[in-house]
């Protein structure tokens, strides 16, 4: 189940039959366990849960992170991590193949004047001192960017990289896993992993690539990737190589990326290109031309009532409800947040910002709890705020609040709509509450 919301799910629906997505579930779930957000709980004990990969590598199953015999479904072996280990590397720590990958990279940054401060396992310690990691290879990039090379070689365990990802997140630095040699069709799984969260990309060091970092005088990696392609209405994934140098990469620190391929945004763009324009951007396109908005040629009725039960449909394919378009509390909640989003009038006859805002605080009391959030989001209550000259909005806004805390009726937050909302706004979906979706009997058809 659901940690944050309770909800029971189906673990086969979790699991889903996208490989990809698997990959980055796997990953999630271990990043769960160390910051405590989006963890998926055993719905008998409620311990947190983790996947796990069956012997074939096409099958997955939920295992408990902790077993202590009070549940039903024992799902962990006896061995622990240490002795898995043991018995993985035989009581040999580091492979020579090992040691021959780690000093490949070091030799490499040192072929590059953009690296600085290369070092074989030094110790990276913790701003607070708690915490320490010994990476195969650090160096410095740019004199700014602290880059941890980890070599991946065997298995990892999902926790163990999850650690490591949240500490260099953490200390501001960039984790980049690199291979001795890649081949997809053999990877083992955290290679999979690894891969598939990384934007589909995967770097190799070897001697090749040493050689070409010397000649080149920077750090080359051998970059695989999946390059996505459109055939008829399906994305097929055709995989390339080549030799990139780091300085080319993209990086995401955030989300401890390092790409030479932007794959997920040319994944979106060929989606957009089948499935045609997201849900948010169809109802923008509709609402702005139903509303005229500068200038649009607004269509007949028959067309704009075809266009709204259109609309209408895929909203509740996303198992959510449109409400009628003449729904005036509707209508007046969509116009508040175009008003905060475009800083221009939708529908309402006002030609400048400013007495448009105060439109809303006068007359949409209802809609005042996002409309102040959105202005907030997109940038726009600032600017109300230093052109307050009078005090007129500040004075608005105290009774805005003195309203609310006497609870009075003219200051009740609209609610119905959030749902709605949340799907024709998603870039505000984190100021929107999952209150209860808007309901009626016998809805019209547009």
């Amino acid at each position: 189940m659901d940690d944050e919301t309770g909800k029971p799910l189906d673990a086969v629906d979790v699991v889903g039959d996208d490989r990809h997505l698997v990959m980055v579930l796997y990953k999630a779930l271990h990043i769960s366990r160390k910051t405590g957000q989006g963890r998926l709980l055993c719905a008998l004990c409620g311990v947190p849960v983790y996947l796990c990969s069956a012997p074939d590598r096409q099958h997955f199953y939920f295992k408990h992170f902790q077993e202590d015999g009070s549940c039903p479904a024992v799902t962990r072996a006896r061995l622990t991590e240490d002795q898995i280990n043991a018995l993985r590397y035989h009581g040999q720590r580091e492979s020579k193949r090992h040691i021959r990958i780690k000093n490949l990279v070091a030799d490499s940054l040192r072929n590059d004047p953009q690296f600085s401060e290369t070092v074989i396992e030094g110790t990276w310690k913790g701003r607070e001192g708690k915490e320490h990691r010994r990476p195969d290879v650090r160096s410095t990039f740019k004199h700014e960017l602290k880059v941890a090379f980890e070599v991946q070689l065997s298995t990892t365990f999902g926790r163990v990289m999850a650690e490591r990802e949240v500490f260099y997140k953490s200390e501001g630095g960039l984790l980049v896993w690199v291979f001795g040699q890649f081949d997809l069709d053999h990877a083992r799984l955290m290679m999979e992993v690894i891969f598939n969260n990384n934007n589909r990309n995967a770097f190799v060091i070897n001697e090749a690539t040493e050689e070409a970092s010397k000649e080149a005088g920077a750090l080359v990696l051998e970059c695989h990737w999946a390059q996505p392609s459109r055939h008829k209405d399906k994305i097929i994934w055709v995989r390339q190589r080549k030799l990139v140098r780091f300085n080319e990469l993209t990086i995401d620190q955030e989300r401890q990326r390092a790409f030479y391929v932007d794959t997920e945004a040319l994944e979106a763009r060929l989606q957009e290109e089948i499935d045609g324009p997201p849900l948010w951007k169809r109802f923008e396109d509709f609402w702005l031309t139903y509303e005229a908005f500068e200038g649009r040629l607004r269509p007949d009725v028959d067309t704009i009532d075809r266009q709204w039960e259109d609309l209408r449909q895929r909203f509740n394919r996303k198992g959510v409800q449109l409400p009628s378009r003449h729904d005036f509390k509707f209508v007046g909640m969509v116009r508040s947040i175009f008003l905060a989003k475009l800083g221009r009038a939708v529908g309402w006859k006002y030609q400048q910002f400013w007495p448009a805002a105060h439109h809303v605080p006068d007359a949409e009391k209802a809609n005042l709890w996002l409309f102040v959030e959105a202005l907030r989001h997109y940038g726009r209550l600032a600017g109300i705020e230093q052109q307050d000259t009078k005090g007129r909005w500040a004075e608005k806004m105290a009774k805005w609040g003195e309203g609310v805390a006497s609870g009075s009726s003219d200051y009740r937050e609209e609610h119905c709509f959030d749902s709605a909302l949340r799907l024709a706004f998603p870039e505000l979906t984190g100021l929107i509450p999952e209150f209860e979706q808007f309901k009626e009997d016998d809805p019209p058809p547009f």
